[in-house]
């Protein structure tokens, strides 16, 4: 399931929010009867499994329960969630160790480990029909517009999702960038958004809307992912794609050894068969955009580490 961003601007309610958790504290394994043989730290304490997650735009959590009640019967713990409503207030709780496993998007990864957090991903999320985990970036025009080339952006109003989004915003000035096109900086607009001297920057809030807003004429182009775009909206043409890491399962590395190999197994099992052998129930929210997870493999997310390094934009450096 790919995650999508629901706020703009939340730059300092994250950090209010890493303050505020911070102070809540964690509990100890070795604190818990029988417990003592494996130290290590909880989000809440030693029988609960706490996933944080974003919820999804239509199904909330739903979309999660297969793969909170596989992980449950696989530990043999409970497992609740730290539902967030935004990017930066999941990555908060994921830096203040207020969650032992959290799925993000692939920014999320980078951002989460340059700030210090102690995770390690473990698995990647599939989606239905594809032959790699992932999902591709795309740049759209209507159907009956001249632009052919991601160069002929220049000097158009360009809609994106929202600025923390890696395939709506990041991945989008990714490609003007390869294009020649400048994506630096000037400043903000009245909503806190950055602006550009080679495009005026338009955020619609949500794949979809992004898309809609082009075949709309509110925006000349604009960035999209490409299942979202497809399932709601016609009267487009996509003129090039770039394909984006798909999202990662990751688990907290202060859980005590045992539990977390309990879990890192789970999450690298986690698929409809083997969930279904378990006696979980596959729900249509799961089913819609997950097929099941592939291991990690670090080398996968070479073009994240190079978004990084080349658009300032994703400020995935510490802070």
């Amino acid at each position: 399931m790919r995650l999508r961003t629901q706020a703009v601007g939340l730059a300092a309610a994250s950090v209010a929010m890493i303050a505020t958790l911070a102070a809540c504290g964690t509990s100890s394994a070795a604190d818990t009867p029988g417990s003592s043989s494996q130290k290590g730290t909880f989000a809440a304490d030693s029988g609960t499994i706490v996933v944080g997650n974003l919820p999804d735009e239509t199904s909330g959590e739903s979309g999660y329960q297969p793969v909170a009640d596989y992980l449950a019967k696989q530990t043999g713990l409970k497992v609740k969630f730290f539902p967030t409503t935004s990017y930066p207030s999941l990555i908060a709780a994921a830096v203040a160790g207020k969650v032992d496993v959290f799925t993000a998007g692939a920014l999320e990864y980078e951002t989460v480990k340059n700030k210090g957090g102690k995770f390690t991903p473990v698995s990647l999320q599939m989606s239905p029909g594809a032959t790699q985990p992932g999902y591709y970036s795309e740049a759209w025009v209507p159907k009956n517009s001249p632009i052919t080339s991601v160069s002929q952006f220049k000097g158009k109003k360009v809609c994106f999702v929202d600025p923390t989004s890696t395939s709506g915003f990041l991945f989008g000035l990714n490609m003007l960038n390869e294009a020649g096109i400048s994506v630096k900086q000037d400043g903000q607009d009245a909503s806190g958004n950055p602006k550009f001297d080679d495009f005026t920057a338009v955020f619609a809030g949500s794949h979809p809307k992004s898309a809609q807003a082009v075949a709309a004429g509110q925006c000349d182009v604009g960035f999209a992912d490409d299942i979202d775009t497809k399932d709601y909206v016609s009267g487009l043409k996509s003129i090039k794609k770039e394909f984006v890491p798909g999202v990662p399962w990751e688990v907290s590395d202060t859980l005590p050894a045992g539990v977390k190999a309990k879990v890192t197994k789970a999450l690298q099992t986690a698929n409809p068969d083997t969930m279904k052998a378990a006696g979980v129930t596959i729900t249509k929210a799961y089913s819609a955009s997950n097929a099941g997870v592939v291991p990690f493999k670090p080398s996968y997310y070479t073009t994240i580490d190079n978004l990084c390094k080349n658009i300032p934009a994703a400020n995935c450096a510490p802070s």
